[in-house]
């Protein structure tokens, strides 16, 4: 263990999962209960172990290289035109869902909270925090997530737990859903599978952890949590209202959320606690995809403060984040950008994994 590197382990899987907790929490059960019906649940997690490929090979080749960045040794490995050209197509797709996140972001919060606003006054005061909060280094980016995710974790899991009670178990049969076909269930797996793209920021937590040969068992351990969460959350929504139900709702957890009460209506209101947990994990899911869009682009300039880019980064997210002309296309988007995600940050990281491999960079992995 390398006591000059300030990150532990744990600190790294609270990196992860306050990342990915974030907007598909509100729409996941409607989107499997589509695909799986009463199979939701297993749709979704289906999707884990699809998720994990992606995880494991940036992992494995982020510990041959304990010491750098990926969109650093990657230059060793591809040559520095090529590297360069995968960087910033990475800092494009995270860009981009930064700012499809926020057009999500917008078009809940003008649905259920501000109803007179305009969308786009939502959208840049999100923006401009998060702007104004990755002006950090990734040190301090990793306690601003160490900081957030109990709120987050613990509010989720008291609103399962409350939930619960509610739940009838004959709507969750049969577990493998009716009439689940070979093509909807694999949608609903590259659905789910698409939630979890996040685990990418361990590219920039390696050079920084105490000990970085654990950067796949952080990886692991966060995909389990949040697996867990989101597979909790689909099974207490499609439990309460049935699947059928739940493919009407626009976003079926806050449903849920809306539904519960405690002491006999005593404590009410668990939407307005939920939609609270929820603008804190979409700021931190924002934060994160800003964040590694502004980085890996300081590290194609060759630049060493990312301060200033952040903010020439700020119009081209808010033009992204209107691009989609109504929810309906905004869900459609969403949606495409994901498998672009999935597809794009499982392949790169295989690449590169494949490259030390056949030229002998990087030292052995070990635990």
């Amino acid at each position: 263990m390398n006591n000059n590197r300030p990150i532990t382990t744990i600190q790294v899987v609270i990196v992860i999962v306050s990342t990915i907790i974030g907007i598909g929490i509100l729409s996941i059960p409607r989107n499997m209960s589509e695909t799986g019906g009463s199979g939701a649940p297993l749709v979704s997690a289906s999707g884990i172990p699809l998720a994990f490929l992606g995880c494991w090979f940036t992992a494995a080749v982020c510990r041959k290289f304990p010491n750098e960045t990926l969109f650093i040794f990657s230059r060793r490995l591809l040559g520095t035109g090529l590297a360069d050209m995968f960087s910033v197509l990475i800092s494009l797709f995270f860009a981009f869902s930064a700012g499809i996140t926020m057009r999500q972001f917008g078009e809940v919060c003008i649905t259920v909270v501000f109803k007179k606003t305009p969308i786009e006054a939502v959208i840049l005061l999100m923006l401009i925090l998060a702007a104004l909060s990755i002006r950090r280094n990734t040190i301090k980016f990793t306690y601003v997530h160490v900081f957030y995710l109990p709120f987050i974790l613990v509010s989720v899991i008291g609103i399962v737990l409350v939930s619960l009670k509610s739940v009838d178990a004959l709507n969750l049969l049969p577990i493998t859903g009716n009439h689940l076909t070979f093509s909807s269930f694999s949608k609903g797996m590259l659905t789910s599978a698409a939630l979890y793209q996040g685990t990418f920021v361990l590219t920039l937590m390696v050079p920084i952890m105490k000990n970085p040969h654990q950067v796949l068992k952080a990886g692991a351990a966060a995909l389990l949590i949040i697996g867990f969460v989101y597979v909790m959350i689909i099974i207490i929504t499609v439990g309460m209202f049935g699947a059928q139900e739940t493919k009407l709702l626009t976003y079926p957890t806050l449903e849920t959320a809306r539904s519960i009460s405690i002491g006999g209506g005593l404590l009410e209101r668990f939407d307005a606690l939920f939609i609270i947990v929820w603008v804190v994990s979409i700021f931190t899911t924002i934060f994160t995809n800003y964040y590694v869009a502004t980085y890996s682009v300081q590290q194609v300039m060759r630049i060493k403060d990312h301060r200033l880019l952040s903010s020439f980064s700020l119009p081209l997210i808010f033009s992204f984040s209107l691009i989609p002309r109504d929810i309906y296309q905004v869900h459609t988007i969403a949606s495409i950008t994901g498998v672009i995600g999935l597809i794009l940050l499982t392949f790169y990281p295989l690449l590169l994994w494949l490259m030390a491999l056949i030229r002998h960079k990087g030292e052995p992995a070990h635990e």
